[in-house]
């Protein structure tokens, strides 16, 4: 079945545009009704030279389509650009979801692309299914980008312009979210520990109706989705209400300056937060818990310990749900009287030992994940670490978590003994072969080699996703 396409005067299927080289020339040149010209690409995706490999995330929609098509002709400019995959995502939630989905992949192929179609299987939620959607499609691309250069840096690029800038903010402020809601979209951030993985959004500053006249100059189709008008989602409620704000002179431009400015305003927390973690000599232990000096956090202001606690959770606590700021700031007023022992919050366990604060994996109350990797596979565990089994691994391979009958079990075979607090090693993640424990990488990361785990060296990995 063929996806409906907007329709644009003149009327030409999709299968019958041509790759950018042949497209006519005032195509390329911004004109009165708004389209992208070439003297605007280099400032938009320069920085996409610095990835040897860049992921475009393509729906279908205009602003998607578009962003495509701009960062073909961007490539055509470049001595040596960088390597471009065209991925979309088959969401499964509408019957015409895979027509859809193989028409973008034929539109990428025509423009000379690698394209990919990934598709979101299993069970659907019933409800928040875009953030469900949203989620598994972060998911999906971040998974080919390891697949795709296992070593190397990826930038998986998508098409959020203003218009989506200005809604995320709108949104953010009806739920009273602080400076980190109201900046916005960040034009990048890392889907990964290390950062080899990059979520980049070079269209910020560009406002949706320009892309639109870029494919209209171009004669150009694309896929409106029906769900764009589906007003149970709160994403259409605000964009219905566009007319009204702009009335009151609240226009997306200017939501989106504000947006800009605070985050000017968060880069700077954040760099205090940096150096609060310097001075209260915060330790991540390689994933295994973390540490750091109570009397230091203390003497900082409120923001910055929230922030850097708030932080410690998030990657400790290996939950998918955004932690809520109210439970946060509760937490942290509570840490300041005199007497806190320890608390759980969002999967995590904060205690305090003398003048050191502990943040690690609660333990016991959910059961951890267990998992099979094959040779050459890998995954993310828990939420919080990225596992791998070498291809030259013997057999696939069970991760689980270490637990406490396991840890002690090690340690009473070890010499000298692994010396970690018992609750937190237990909750990281072992690979085990028929009930063998053959390797515990995080804990090899802490201790240094030890000699039960030296016939899996080099087979088996876990990176902390911090």
């Amino acid at each position: 079945m063929r996806p409906r396409t907007s329709k644009i005067a003149p009327s030409r299927s999709g299968s019958g545009l041509a790759a950018p080289e042949a497209s006519a020339a005032p195509a390329h040149s911004a004109d009165a009704a708004g389209a992208v010209g070439d003297d605007e690409l280099e400032a938009l995706f320069a920085f996409l030279a610095d990835y040897p490999l860049v992921i475009a995330a393509v729906s279908g929609g205009a602003d998607s389509i578009g962003m495509m098509r701009l960062i073909a002709r961007w490539q055509q400019r470049r001595a040596q650009p960088p390597k471009v995959t065209i991925a979309t995502v088959d969401h499964g939630l509408r019957p015409a979801s895979r027509a859809e989905a193989e028409w973008v992949v034929a539109r990428a192929q025509e423009l000379g692309f690698e394209a990919a179609l990934l598709t979101w299987s299993g069970e659907k939620p019933t409800t928040g299914i875009q953030d469900a959607a949203r989620a598994a499609r972060y998911a999906l691309l971040a998974d080919l980008a390891r697949r795709s250069a296992p070593q190397g840096r990826v930038a998986i690029v998508t098409a959020h312009t203003e218009d989506d800038q200005a809604e995320t903010l709108l949104m953010r402020l009806a739920r009273g979210s602080g400076v980190d809601g109201l900046a916005g979209m960040a034009p990048a951030r890392p889907l990964d520990g290390d950062k080899r993985v990059m979520l980049l959004r070079p269209l910020l500053s560009v406002a949706g109706e320009r892309l639109r006249a870029t494919l209209r100059s171009l004669n150009a189709e694309w896929i409106e989705d029906p769900s764009n008008d589906a007003t149970r989602f709160e994403r259409v409620q605000v964009r219905k209400a566009r007319d009204v704000l702009a009335l009151l002179g609240i226009d997306n431009e200017k939501i989106a300056l504000s947006a800009r400015r605070l985050a000017r305003a968060k880069a700077a927390i954040d760099a205090g937060v940096d150096k609060l973690k310097r001075d209260a000599a915060l330790d991540l232990h390689a994933g295994a818990f973390a540490s750091f000096d109570r009397g230091v956090w203390l003497g900082a202001p409120e923001e910055l310990r929230i922030r850097m606690l708030g932080g410690l959770i998030g990657s400790f606590g290996g939950q998918s749900e955004p932690l809520r700021l109210s439970q946060l700031e509760a937490l942290v007023t509570r840490m300041e009287r005199e007497g806190f022992e320890g608390a759980t919050l969002a999967g995590a366990m904060v205690s305090q030992h003398g003048g050191i604060v502990r943040v690690q994996r609660e333990p016991g109350r959910v059961p951890l994940p267990s998992l099979v990797l094959v040779p050459g596979a890998s995954a993310t565990w828990d939420g919080r670490f990225f596992v791998a089994a070498s291809d030259r691994a013997p057999a696939p391979i069970e991760v689980r978590p270490l637990g406490g009958d396991g840890y002690a079990a090690l340690r009473r075979q070890l010499d000298p003994a692994p010396h970690l607090p018992a609750s937190a090693a237990a909750t990281l993640p072992s690979f085990w072969r028929s009930g063998s424990l053959i390797a515990v990488p995080t804990l090899t990361a802490v201790m240094g080699p030890v000699a039960a785990l030296e016939g899996a060296a080099g087979l088996y990995s876990a990176e902390f996703l911090r």
